[in-house]
């Protein structure tokens, strides 16, 4: 059996990961081994028999997937630009829970936004925001605490943790594969909606937006949740 033949046996509604490739390969022409595969996905990725769907994940359909790209309320925007102006080197993301809308099932009706901050100027961006929204701010809080002081519009200011993937083009603005690990792991966050719609989330986000998933993992471990990560991902070795 040719690797054509192997190859014919794919189903256009399924994602193979490299793994099950291989074990494909193995079963349909017996003694393979990983250089003769290796060959045979490159010559298929070349001949585009064979597409790249993420990071050793492949389709024989050419994927359509896009970008992802937040679409910020004008408060914000606002916030973001007056941080810019005031502090132009400052590295801070920027994360509202309405984002989550789209990939909800029951919708957030009540906007938080949440501003992350490289934690040695955290606290000097509460203070400006403090001024800016008196009354509204609250400086990375327990949950307890943000059930209790919570109001229309909140602003919670939380610190950046080290290697969150960003954006080089639009470093504050979140990125997919950190708001997919921020829903877990982040608290305050993971007050704002229903726990039980975190699958749905990924399963939704996955399915239509171009995901790195080497930079989940590497955020999530950074996080302490690679585990239950990888479950939410669907990866094998889980």
């Amino acid at each position: 059996m040719t690797a054509d033949d192997v190859l014919s046996k794919l189903s256009e509604k399924e994602i193979y990961h490299r793994e099950d490739l291989f074990r494909l390969f193995c079963a349909e022409k017996g003694a393979a081994n990983d250089a003769g595969f290796r060959w045979s996905l490159y010559n298929f990725l070349r001949e585009g028999k064979l597409f790249h769907v993420d990071y050793d994940s492949y389709s024989i359909l050419r994927p359509s997937f896009s970008e992802y790209h937040p679409v910020y309320s004008e408060k914000s925007l606002a916030i973001m630009k007056m941080l810019e102006n005031k502090c132009s080197d400052l590295q801070f993301v920027v994360f509202e829970s309405v984002l989550l809308n789209e990939f909800l099932n029951h919708l957030i009706a009540q906007n938080t936004i949440f501003v992350q901050v490289e934690k040695e100027l955290s606290s000097t961006v509460f203070s400006i925001l403090q001024n800016e929204f008196p009354g509204t701010v609250l400086y990375n809080p327990t949950r307890q605490e943000f059930a209790k002081y919570w109001t229309k519009e909140c602003i919670v200011v939380l610190d950046l943790i080290s290697q969150s993937p960003i954006s080089s083009e639009t470093p504050h603005e979140i990125t997919a594969e950190k708001m997919l690990v921020d829903i877990v792991a982040e608290k305050t966050i993971a007050s704002v909606f229903s726990l039980s719609e975190i699958p749905s989330i990924f399963e939704s986000m996955l399915g239509k937006y171009r995901i790195d998933r080497r930079k989940i993992n590497r955020y999530a471990g950074r996080r302490g949740k690679a585990e239950i990560i990888k479950q939410y991902l669907g990866e094998k070795d889980a």
